[in-house]
Order: structure tokens, then sequence, then C-alpha cells
């Protein structure tokens, strides 16, 4: 090699290297950026466990809740209607949504029901040209609507599988765009999902649904980031909700036969939900704090992770005897 490419690779390398320090060098300031910037809103954290953040007022707004009629979602609705929260319920049980409004109206606030699909992109357009037109513009927004199904993948037929994803994911999908364009054009609004535990957690019982749930919480992670990046983030709240199994329907109970910790109530885990959005968490966990353990658990090996979901979660005694759907 000729000394004039020697010196020419020497000069090159020496410009990498520069160049590699010179890149450190910038990620270090950010790093510290962040930590100089992250230490108050650690601190604030930790003191609203001390003292939470006072409830917003949402006295004569409208919130609409899909799967509203019943469990959960009647159990939320009860508890917005407190703080004087006008009432929309969409389900595909009218009759149980009319009676769930008929209870909400007792406690003096509107209330109306509406019979929707809500994993249908037309019926869910239609249903919002509705109430605009009808009724007014949503402030609130809470996708509720689910199936819960326990199975292994291959005990998943093709027909499960579609219904999960229709109802789990795609309403939440089409649910959120639609009324978030108007919220958008305002420059108000909240959205909340419930999502599950299993949307952080992956449960071997019940794979399908399990994927269902990861998507509901990336899908919301996603939004919070996009609003922020948008300029939203202080107009339009997002509020992903994250709860352990409740006790809102026979065939969960029947399966979950040993489960390592309690069943929630469904009045706890509304009241928990409520107050979350209230005070416009980004993310709910009912109970508070569990997912943080769960989280912690995942900094670990693999291996380390199993021996707690074997000796601590204990997943093998559930019951494998049943698929709910």
């Amino acid at each position: 090699m000729a000394d004039h490419e020697v010196e020419s690779s020497f000069c090159s390398t020496r410009i990498n290297a520069r160049q590699m320090i010179a890149d450190y060098f910038y990620v270090l300031v950010d790093v510290i950026k962040v930590i100089v910037l992250g230490v108050p809103i650690l601190f604030r954290k930790v003191l609203s466990f001390i003292s939470p953040k006072k409830f917003k007022n949402v006295s004569g707004q409208l919130a609409m809740i899909t799967g509203g009629a019943n469990g959960l979602g009647r159990e939320m609705a009860l508890l917005l209607a407190d703080h004087g929260c006008n009432i929309i319920i969409v389900d595909i049980d009218l009759e149980s949504a009319k009676r769930t409004c008929e209870d909400l109206r007792k406690k003096h606030v509107n209330a109306h029901a509406f019979r929707v699909d809500v994993s249908s992109f037309k019926e869910v357009e239609t249903l919002a040209a509705r109430i605009y037109s009808e009724i007014g513009p949503v402030d609130i927004v809470i996708n509720n609507a689910g199936l819960i199904h326990f199975t292994f993948l291959q005990d998943s037929s093709v027909d499960d599988v579609n219904k999960l994803i229709d109802v789990n994911v795609k309403s939440y999908i089409w649910v959120t765009k639609i009324f978030l364009k108007q919220m958008m054009e305002r420059k108000q609004g909240h959205i909340v999902a419930i999502s599950s535990i299993c949307g952080i957690y992956p449960h071997p019982w019940a794979v399908m649904y399990t994927a269902t749930k990861h998507a509901v919480s990336g899908l919301m992670g996603a939004l919070t980031e996009q609003l922020r990046l948008q300029g939203f983030d202080r107009q339009i709240r997002t509020t992903c909700v994250s709860p352990y199994y409740i006790a809102t329907r026979k065939d969960v109970i029947d399966f979950l036969q040993k489960p390592r910790f309690k069943l929630l109530t469904t009045e706890y885990s509304a009241r928990v939900i409520v107050d979350g959005i209230l005070r416009n968490e980004i993310n709910v966990s009912v109970p508070p704090l569990f997912d943080l353990g769960i989280r912690l658990m995942q900094l670990f090996p693999i291996k380390i992770q199993q021996l707690v979901r074997d000796f601590v979660i204990r997943e093998h005694q559930l019951n494998s005897t049943k698929t709910p759907l």
C-alpha cells in the first residue's frame, strides 16, 4: 500500500474516532438533561401517592361508555353520574342499557342508550353522527366493550380469533379514531381504554386474549405520544387501564378456581378507574401499583420470571378445563 494511502486511512480512522467521541459526548449531555428534568417529575409522582391530585370537574360533560350496560361499564357510569356527568351507554344489549339509563336518570343526569356493534366502523360512524346531531359533542370516551377468552392458542378457533380481534382491538380503534377527530377540532376531550393486566403480563392460559390486550395497551401508548407530538397533550387526555381479573362473570370465576390473588369486585375496580380518569392519570392499574410489581419482575431474566410464575403466581393451579368467551 502506498504511503499516501496509509496516511489517508489513518486520517479517516482519526476522524471517525473523533466523531464517535463527539456523538457519545452529546448523548451524555442529553442524558444529563433527562436526569435534571426528570428528578422533579419523579418527586411529584412520589408526592402524588401521599397527596393525590384533585379531581377535575366533569359536571355537565358528556361521557360515552361502550359495553356500558352491565358489569364494570355500568358501575363506571353510575360513579361518573355521581360527579354530574351525563352518560351515553353503548351496548349490543339494548334492554340492559335502557335499564342502566333509568338508574342514571335517578341521579339527575341525562342518559341515553344506543344499540351498536362497535366492531363495525360503519355503525360507529353512524353512532357518532347521531350523537353529535341529537345530543352534542362527547367529552369522555371510555372503550370498555370486550370479550374474555381463556384458551391455549391451538384451542382457539378461527371464529374465536376473529371475534376477539374485532371486539377487543378493532372496536377500540374505530371508536377512538372517529371520536378523536371531533375532540381535536374542539381541542378538548379524554380517551379511556380498559385494557387488562394481560396487556402488560402475558397470560399463557389466554394467549389470544393477551394478544388483544397488548394491542390495546400499545395503541394507547402510541396515541398518547402522538397527541404530545401534535401539541394536544394538555387538551386531549388519555388513560389506559390495566385491571387484574374482575369478578363480573360466572365463567371467569369458574375458570379462575384457584387464583393466587383474590378477584377484584366490580365496585372497587370502577372506583379506582374513575378516580384515575378524574385525575387525568395516563396509566391506571387496578389494584394500584400492581403493574409496578410486574414491570419489576420483567427486568429479570426469563428463567427467573418463570420461577415467579411457578412459585408466586402459581399459574399451573388454574383450571384448564373451562374455555369461556
